[in-house]
């Protein structure tokens, strides 16, 4: 296939968000075979592993799909009330053989570079008393919307070489699931939670070694001492940009030499994978797939060496 010569020859179209009434964050870029490619998120199918014979969802969250992409992005423009990005379109065919490669390749680059405009929509959570009011229909919410990120992240350490002894620690660890699955995957380790909420902390408690309630700009461990390192709450909608910088210092200080951290989430994390390699951690990957390979997401898995 030859994708670039092609779509030179095409006229270009834009893709235009208003903050008014659209959704910037909603547009991404990934990057393949040295080309730039911009799409608009959807809803995806969601095949969690918690819904055995069960069809697929439609949700519209942390997935993407071949079909979302819309071509070759040439050039982008913020003005003071909209985004707009100029590309030249793809044919469904080439969509489908360059995503194919994006799939296979960990390094691929998916990123939502204006996720940060929905400030208006963070405030009012970050003005909520208390953090989260838990609910039995909360949890299963919480648990099943990070189903698949659970699926795959103990496995893809253990193929990276992570040995599964010593402490992993959850920066913010919600419902405790998160953390079991590594503790089921690697029976050597001690799960390690923090979370803001103290209805949370109660309900990680039966999941997880040991469970703390705190911001977690004050990390419950000490510098150095984690062997793993998970952070699912620099994302969009949960934190602002800056104060997911200042957060992701605080946990990466928590991860000892020769150790692993992990960022992911629901919604599209803050961070770039580029700013986490100027922080001196190797990036080991940028993106991953499900297991049927129809859809990718963002997920850094970095080690300090």
């Amino acid at each position: 296939m030859t994708a670039p010569a092609r779509t030179e020859r095409r006229s270009l179209e834009r893709a235009v968000e208003t903050f008014a009434e659209g959704k910037p964050y909603d547009l991404f870029f990934l990057s393949v075979r040295g080309m730039r490619l911009l799409g608009r998120k959807t809803e995806a199918a969601f095949p969690g592993p918690d819904r055995p014979g069960l069809p697929a969802e439609r949700l519209k969250c942390g997935l993407v799909e071949a079909h979302m992409l819309l071509g070759v992005a040439e050039r982008e423009q913020v003005a003071e009330d909209h985004v707009a990005v100029f590309y030249r379109p793809l044919a469904e065919s080439e969509k489908a053989e360059l995503f194919a490669e994006a799939v296979a390749d960990p390094m691929a680059d998916l990123y939502h570079p204006y996720a940060q405009l929905g400030d208006r929509i963070r405030a009012a959570a970050e003005t909520e008393a208390g953090g989260w009011e838990v609910t039995e229909e909360l949890v299963r919410e919480l648990d099943h919307a990070e189903s698949v990120l659970r699926e795959y992240v103990p496995e893809r350490l253990a193929r990276l070489g992570f040995d599964g002894g010593g402490r992993a620690y959850d920066a913010a660890c919600s419902t405790g699931a998160f953390l079991a699955a590594v503790g089921s995957r690697f029976p050597a380790i001690r799960t390690i939670g923090q979370d803001l909420s103290a209805e949370m902390v109660a309900h990680a408690r039966s999941r997880v070694d040991e469970v703390h309630c705190g911001d977690s700009i004050s990390p419950a461990i000490p510098e150095g001492e984690a062997d793993l390192v998970i952070c699912r709450h620099l994302n969009a909608f949960v934190v602002g940009t800056r104060q997911a910088h200042e957060l992701f210092a605080a946990a990466a200080s928590r991860c000892r030499p020769g150790g692993y951290l992990v960022l992911l989430g629901h919604t599209p994390i803050l961070i770039s994978s580029q700013w986490c390699e100027m922080s001196g951690l190797r990036v080991l990957q940028r993106s991953a797939a499900t297991p049927s390979g129809h859809a990718l997401f963002q997920c850094y898995i970095l080690r300090r060496d």
